[in-house]
């Protein structure tokens, strides 16, 4: 859990920085606020599905995140680049 308190810690400050160059001054507050609540709920939502898919043999996550690699690969190779 070290590892990921430190990774945690090092980034979301980026976050907060970005959100705050997207809303005027009188909305940085409110932004804020509905930023780290979107944040910190999808973060429940993959924490309680991790561990339920974990509680088993634990081949499903590796699956799915296989299979996302896969998918992001392919996506890399035919998507056009911006300029």
């Amino acid at each position: 859990m070290g590892g990921y308190g430190a990774y945690t810690g090092l980034t979301d400050g980026v976050g907060k920085a970005w959100i705050s160059t997207l809303l005027p001054v009188t909305s940085q507050g409110t932004g804020q606020g509905i930023f780290q609540g979107v944040l910190g709920g999808g973060i429940l939502v993959a924490g309680v599905w991790a561990g339920l898919a974990w509680s088993g043999d634990g081949q499903v996550p590796l699956m799915i995140s296989g299979v996302v690699a896969g998918v992001i690969g392919i996506m890399l190779l035919v998507v056009p680049r911006r300029a």
